[in-house]
Order: C-alpha cells, then structure tokens, then sequence
C-alpha cells in the first residue's frame, strides 16, 4: 500500500467529462448545485491520519496557508413516475486516490402524497439518517466547519450502498404537532467499516470519503491507504431507524447498524477482512423560535476482524451543541468526548487503547446570496497508545484555527 504524499492547495478545473454527464437530456428538469470552500489555516496538529500519522486534525502543521475545503458539483433529475436521480460529485485534495470522485448517489421513488403519510424509497449510495448536524447540501454541517468526532466518523466509514424504505407521517401537514417515521435499510460494500476507529480512534475532520476513494490509517508498522467501500464476505448488512418530531421544534432520533460481517473473510485485492461492526445511535436535536438549537447525540458500538481475540474493540463517542443565530451571523460552541478500547488477548496488539475530548468554537456570517465566510476554532485534547509506535508521546493537545470562504451556485 501506498504512502499518500503531502497535500496542498491546487487549481481544480472540471473536466469536460464530468460537465457534459450533468447536460444529457432532460437537462431542463434538472437541478444543479456547484460550491466552492477555499480555507486559510493554521494548525499545531500531529501528522495527519491522512499522512499515516495519529493527528486528530484534517490538517496538522505542515498544512498551514491556503487550502481547498471541497469543490462539489451535484445534480438532481427528475425521470417521470416520482423517480428521481441524484448524484454527488467532490474533489478534497489533489493527493487523494481519485482528485475527483463520488460520494453519494442514488435513485429516488417518492410517490405525490394524499394524505399525512409520506414514503420513499432509495437505490443507491448515500448516508444513514444517523446525523443531526449535517442539515446542508451535500451532507455539509451548517454549524462547524469541521463535524464532531461521531459524524466526522460517519462521514469517513458510512455509506449505505443498497436499498432503504421509509414511511413517514406528518401530523403537522394536517395541523397537527406530531411527525414520526421509520426507515429500513438492506446494504452490502461496507464490510472494512470499523477498521478507522479501530486503528486510528476518532477524528474531527469535514473529510468525506469518496465512494471509489481510499483513506489514510497507520497500522502493522505503517501508513496504508485503506479502502473502505468493498464487498467482502458477500452477506448483506442493515440498518433500522426511527425518529418523533414535535411540533417542528424537538427531534429524537435512533438507530441500530449492523454490517453482518463475516471477520474470517479475506479479500486479497484491498488487503483486509471484513469488519463485523456494530452499534447504536440515540440524539436530540431542538430548534427554537429565535434562532437557538441544541443537539445531543451518542453512539457506541464494536468492531471484530480475525478470529484472534485480540482485535475487538469498543467504541464510544458523545458531543453537545449548542448553536445561536444572530441575524445573518451565528456562533457554535460544541464539546466532543470519545474512546476506543481493545480487548486484551493473548499477545494483545499495541494499537489498543483512546481517549479524548475536543472542544470547538464556531462562527459563521451569509455575506450574501451564495457568499458565506465562517471561522473556527478547534482543540482536541487526546491519548491514544498506538503514538509510541511514532516515537511519540501518546498523550498530544492539538489545535487548528481555520477561515472558510464559500462560495455556491
């Protein structure tokens, strides 16, 4: 496996390819987002995961100057029948395996309602309904420029690339307070999902990993690209969620993931096994009348690959928001607290134990229509045993302070 080299800012053109896939027939009916995130930053960080490194920062201090955030182009078709298409296409940084990739992309059944239930179906790749931060285009966080380590994780590991079904009931459409639904899910290529938190521990990063992409961990005495999205032991996986809404203000969410994943399957051409991963994921989300909204949200689960004893971690991860509008401005402040923990075999690895909390401060201003500039402020303080592999202290205080200019259409 490849050591990815340094990244940097670059001058992204979109290829005639990609801009002549969003003008094929039925262009007129389409609707089409471009977005650009361009960032100056400064960071004390440890080398980056995405070098091979233990950093908990997207960017650690080699990275300082000007960066590209994402350049993103997506479309949205409507094929007649209540289908519709959707695809999402990003580039992150020159260095990654693919300079221009996918991350989501699905069709869509979603039949005109006559009464207060509602229902859809999916066909695709695109994210479980596990966030309540991300509520902007492209799975984008309205709040942070950087996710909490629970969401940043399921932006790097997730993907249901299968088929969902969700029946929904609007009370509010019919004058009521109450809104619920459900959802189910059948999904297969997600089999290494666990084996970042395993090896790395949590991040807090806005890095999605693409669907054909690879992303970086340091484990068995060095840096490897991993591939994330693969069939491995060609057993389907799951998901169920539901979620209570009340009176457009106050969100309960839940869910149960299982990939069903068989840990003695191998596959030779990604070097890895399947990751038998499990876990749940509770959250509040409350939106007040004069801008205010809270989230809280956990999720805790485990993750099995081989049959040596050893290699089962546990895993947690917790984080508060609390979010203030202010006009066209509006300030976040969120707290993060996450851990992983390995089981204790016989010869038990050294990758086996994390701790950690962040803290982060957030602001952002809508200049104007398509303009907006938003700043953070991001520390993490952490421990994780797998840096004495490094020569490194396994304790490290990281901070990173970074300026978003975006840009949309």
């Amino acid at each position: 496996m490849d050591t990815p080299p340094r990244r940097g800012l670059w001058n992204l053109t979109l290829g005639a390819g990609a801009v002549a896939a969003l003008c094929l027939s039925g262009i007129a009916r389409a609707e089409v987002e471009v977005s650009l995130d361009l960032r100056l930053v400064s960071s004390d960080g440890r080398d980056s995961f995405l070098d091979g490194g233990f950093g908990k920062l997207r960017y650690d201090d080699a990275d300082d100057g000007v960066q590209l955030g994402r350049a993103r182009l997506a479309g949205r078709w409507a094929l007649g029948g209540n289908w519709h298409a959707n695809i999402d296409v990003s580039a992150w940084s020159l260095h990654d395996h693919n300079a221009i990739d996918v991350t989501e992309g699905w069709l869509e059944w979603r039949p005109v309602p006559d009464s207060a239930w509602r229902s859809n179906l999916k066909i695709g790749a695109f994210y479980p309904p596990i966030s309540l931060e991300h509520r902007a285009p492209g799975w984008t966080n309205p709040y942070t420029i950087s996710s909490s380590a629970l969401n940043t994780w399921v932006g790097e590991e997730l993907r249901t690339i299968g088929i969902a079904y969700e029946l929904e009931h609007l009370g509010t459409a019919e004058g009521g307070r109450l809104d619920y639904g459900m959802q189910a899910a059948v999904f297969g290529w997600n089999d290494p999902a666990g084996v970042e938190v395993a090896l790395r521990g949590w991040s807090l990063n806005d890095r999605q990993t693409p669907l054909f992409g690879r992303i970086g961990t340091y484990a068995f005495g060095g840096p490897e690209q991993r591939v994330i999205f693969s069939e491995i032991d060609n057993r389907p996986g799951y998901h169920a969620s539901g979620y209570l809404r009340w009176d457009n203000k106050l969100e309960a969410r839940a869910l149960h993931y299982d990939n069903r994943g068989n840990p003695e399957a191998y596959k030779e051409s990604i070097e890895d096994y399947a990751w038998k991963t499990r876990f749940d994921s509770l959250g509040v989300r409350y939106d007040g009348e004069r801008g205010t909204t809270f989230i809280a949200q956990w999720l805790g689960g485990s993750t099995v690959v081989d049959d040596d004893p050893a290699k089962r971690w546990t895993f947690d991860t917790k984080f508060l928001l609390i979010a203030q509008g202010f006009g066209r401005h509006r300030f976040t402040v969120r707290y993060d607290d996450f851990n992983v923990r390995q089981t204790a075999g016989a010869n038990p690895a050294w990758f086996s134990r994390e701790d950690g909390n962040a803290w982060t401060f957030g602001w952002s201003w809508a200049v104007r229509e398509h303009v907006d500039l938003a700043a953070e402020w991001l520390r993490v303080d952490s421990l994780h045993s797998s840096r004495a592999a490094l020569g490194e202290a396994p304790k490290a205080i990281e901070h990173s302070l970074q300026l978003a200019l975006r840009l949309s259409l």
